[in-house]
């Protein structure tokens, strides 16, 4: 895979924010990534634009349906 597939009502520059963050990494399975990435509280080891990693109702670390946690990426609170 050499690019991002977006979904059509989701394409970059026709929707109200868009941010984008990737790197692609040969080599690499969904398998392999899929821990880093669904460990928030690991963010801040690899991506410094993440701080502060904290979940709701003793959640945690890893993301599941419904948890909820607060994080700051470029000093801005994001709350889900």
């Amino acid at each position: 895979m050499h690019a991002i597939i977006w979904p059509e009502q989701y394409q970059p520059g026709f929707t109200d924010n868009f941010v984008s963050n990737e790197v692609i990494e040969a080599g690499f399975g969904a398998a392999e990534v899929w821990p880093w990435l669904n460990d928030a509280a690991r963010w801040p080891d690899y991506y410094t634009n993440a701080a502060n990693v904290r979940f709701y109702d003793r959640a945690g670390p890893a993301l599941t349906a419904g948890v909820g946690f607060y994080f700051e990426t470029f000093g801005f609170p994001v709350e889900t």
